[in-house]
């Protein structure tokens, strides 16, 4: 008796399907006249039955601010930063707007390197130039289509003293096969 009764309902299931009449394959619109709005649009927040493209009060709404290329005036900034839009940091009040580098090295405290090998790594280098002090940065020139050394690179130290100590002991050691030189760095001109 249970049998029959899992029958007929399985048979007034599929009955059921059949007899569903078909809106031309439009699934959303049939979920649609269920009474649930599928459609949000962005511009006026209505729920309904258009997009945003086809908004009918996209004439009503404000007008988002165009797109400029040009930097914002001081005026401009000074007023954006009140009102919580993004400031960038070149514009901000104290801002240097030289264009500053941050990762600027201190040319005082800076060592050329000649006559490296072409094994020479940044990491090598670290571990050479550690024992004379703090160590800031160290840079190894490498070919841009090999990824070999150019045989030159720069160490910069905190202090000006170390990098004088490292350049009196290590000038003329012999590293690698080859004898360092090791001199201060000249200064940059840009």
């Amino acid at each position: 008796m249970m049998q029959t009764d899992l029958l007929t309902q399985d048979l007034k299931f599929l009955s059921s399907k059949a007899e569903e009449p078909k809106a031309g394959g439009d699934s959303l619109a049939q979920l649609g006249k269920g009474g649930a709005a599928l459609k949000l649009c962005r511009t006026c927040g209505k729920k309904g039955d258009h997009w945003t493209s086809q908004c009918l009060y996209k004439d009503l709404a404000p007008q988002a601010e165009a797109f400029s290329d040009k930097p914002p005036t001081s005026d401009a900034a000074a007023g954006a930063a009140g009102t919580g839009k993004y400031v960038p940091p070149s514009v901000r009040a104290g801002a240097d707007r030289t264009g500053s580098d941050m990762r600027r090295r201190n040319d005082e405290n800076s060592v050329r390197l000649t006559n490296l090998s072409e094994d020479t790594r940044e990491p090598d280098l670290l571990e050479l130039f550690r024992p004379f002090g703090a160590v800031s940065r160290v840079y190894v020139a490498l070919d841009k289509n090999t990824s070999i050394s150019r045989g030159f690179g720069f160490v910069n130290f905190v202090n000006r003293e170390d990098a004088q100590r490292a350049i009196n002991k290590l000038n003329g050691y012999g590293y690698d096969n080859l004898i360092l030189r090791v001199e201060r760095a000249t200064p940059r001109t840009n």
